[in-house]
């Protein structure tokens, strides 16, 4: 072999060997290079993805009003352990059976509940929030983590962390990582939130709201009710006021 003759040029000489035209070789070559090219590519991308992907495992963004959003509005549970918000002698009670993972549950919050305030605020109506921790992949532990914070009587505002989290997170919005991270940043207590996270304290809430759920023999989420009456058209909540 000379010194300017590849092992390629060499084989594709020998006798008996088919002749290939440069067309061919240049069309095999342009198909090798593209190949090539196209497992690069794959390869930066599914890096840069586990690499976003592994990165936002760690984040647990607190929205900036979240103190300030509940403040002076009167708190408590109903006889079945369910967070209400609002003067329980409210005229009005709103009932909403909501999944965190829910994405329709997080239209709900970001739109009706957030019109809601003002009436809630005023006494006019009690809302009040009934946990489905079986619709939705990680459902269950963003219950839990918001029943956890209400022990130390900051439900409404890990409720309002979940959704954030939801709109915002892809993978893994849910993750425990990521939710003992938030609540730490929101001033919780981490060994205290951690224990009931990881233990069955709040588990008889949430199988509370399951039998409701299925009692009423409903299918999805969210479900709405005022005074006792199922809504299916949430613009109906426009005219509590005054009811």
């Amino acid at each position: 072999m000379s010194q300017h003759e590849s092992l390629k040029d060499v084989i594709d000489n020998l006798p008996g060997m088919p002749q290939r035209s440069n067309e061919n070789i240049r069309s095999r070559d342009r198909r090798f290079f593209a190949t090539i090219g196209a497992i690069l590519l794959a390869l930066v991308v599914g890096t840069a993805a586990l690499y976003y992907g592994r990165k936002t495992l760690f984040d647990a963004p607190i929205p900036m009003d979240l103190e300030a959003r509940y403040t002076g509005i009167e708190q408590g549970y109903t006889d079945d352990g369910f967070p209400r918000l609002g003067s329980p002698d409210a005229p009005v009670v709103v009932e909403e059976f909501s999944s965190f993972a829910c994405p329709h549950c997080r239209d709900f919050h970001d739109e009706q509940f957030a019109d809601l305030m003002d009436e809630i605020a005023n006494g006019q109506v009690q809302f009040v929030y009934i946990p489905i921790a079986h619709i939705g992949p990680g459902a269950e532990t963003a219950a839990k983590a918001a029943l956890c914070a209400g022990k130390q009587d900051r439900f409404w505002e890990m409720h309002d962390v979940l959704f954030h989290w939801q709109k915002k997170f892809l993978i893994s919005p849910f993750s425990e990582r990521r939710i003992n991270k938030g609540a730490a940043l929101m001033g919780l207590d981490a060994a205290s939130f951690e224990r009931c996270l990881d233990g069955a304290e709040v588990d008889a809430v949430i199988e509370q709201a399951r039998s409701e759920f299925e009692r009423r023999d409903l299918t999805g989420t969210p479900s709405i009710y005022v005074n006792g009456e199922r809504i299916r058209d949430y613009r109906e909540l426009e005219n509590l006021e005054g009811s």
